[in-house]
């Protein structure tokens, strides 16, 4: 009890943000099937403002709306996934940024697709294709009993080998030098998905489409989630160590907690001495 005290005495604000901050990333993590928390993230320095629990749009956008109008005006980029449920919360809370969508988001996304129309072709052939690992990898880091495995499955349904060659073209476009050539290769994509007649790649263009400036959006710092994204480890390991989550509030001040930067932590500890 003496531990959670000071989680709740030390932790007694959602938000750390004290100075301007030009990228941040927001991100969130499922609780279970209906809840979720929200990762708010200084990209600049790879630190964490804030950890909310599981809140309604309108409710998330009353919290970032209560953060010093100084701050949020500040803010140039704001990295996150392909939710449009951030869209309109970042349009509003920080006006002045530009939404980037996270590559790793983007990737996932196609590589989804590709296992899904996977499974389709397993239950029209009758044949399992252990080929999941496969289809992520790069096609640069197979090796030739890999590519020999993928060609089995390839020769048996040729629309899947059509797909995982798009999904590393889209690869292709985070390997551009410059907004320009990254801009080409996407559009490139698109019609190729568009060309294919494949339903699955046939969605893909859609969101691609609908992302599109988002997307390209990376080449101004060339911005990523990675740090957002690495909380969730944290979550995972404080969620396994407390056999789970009863109270989503408290468990949401004990990330925080977890998370602190050292120097604010022993300034606290001071001030209670």
């Amino acid at each position: 009890m003496t531990s959670l005290r000071l989680i709740d005495e030390t932790v007694d604000s959602p938000i750390n943000w004290k100075e301007p901050i030009k990228k941040i990333g927001l991100d969130g993590k499922g609780v279970n099937r209906r809840k979720q928390i929200f990762n708010l993230t200084n990209l600049d320095k790879n630190e964490v403002i804030g950890v909310f629990p599981d809140l309604t749009q309108v409710e998330l956008k009353k919290r970032l709306m209560a953060i010093d109008e100084r701050f949020r005006m500040a803010v140039r980029q704001v990295c996150t996934d392909m939710d449009s449920f951030f869209t309109a919360i970042i349009k509003e809370c920080f006006p002045k940024a530009r939404i980037v969508v996270d590559h790793f988001h983007v990737i996932q996304w196609a590589i989804k697709l590709v296992k899904d129309q996977k499974l389709v072709a397993q239950e029209v052939t009758r044949e399992k294709f252990a080929i999941n690992q496969l289809l992520t990898k790069p096609a640069q880091k197979l090796t030739e009993a890999e590519f020999q495995k993928l060609n089995h499955c390839f020769d048996k349904v040729p629309a899947l080998k059509e797909s995982w060659k798009i999904l590393h073209q889209l690869r292709k476009v985070y390997w551009q030098p410059d907004y320009r050539k990254a801009r080409h290769q996407l559009r490139y994509v698109i019609w190729r998905c568009r060309q294919s007649g494949i339903w699955e790649m046939n969605d893909l263009a859609n969101t691609l489409t609908r992302w599109f400036e988002e997307i390209l959006n990376y080449y101004i710092s060339k911005t990523t989630n990675a740090y957002t994204e690495g909380i969730h480890n944290h979550f995972e390991r404080i969620k396994r160590n407390h056999f789970g989550i009863r109270n989503i509030d408290r468990f949401c001040k004990r990330l925080l907690f977890c998370l602190m930067p050292m120097s604010i932590f022993t300034q606290i500890i001071t001030q209670r001495c």
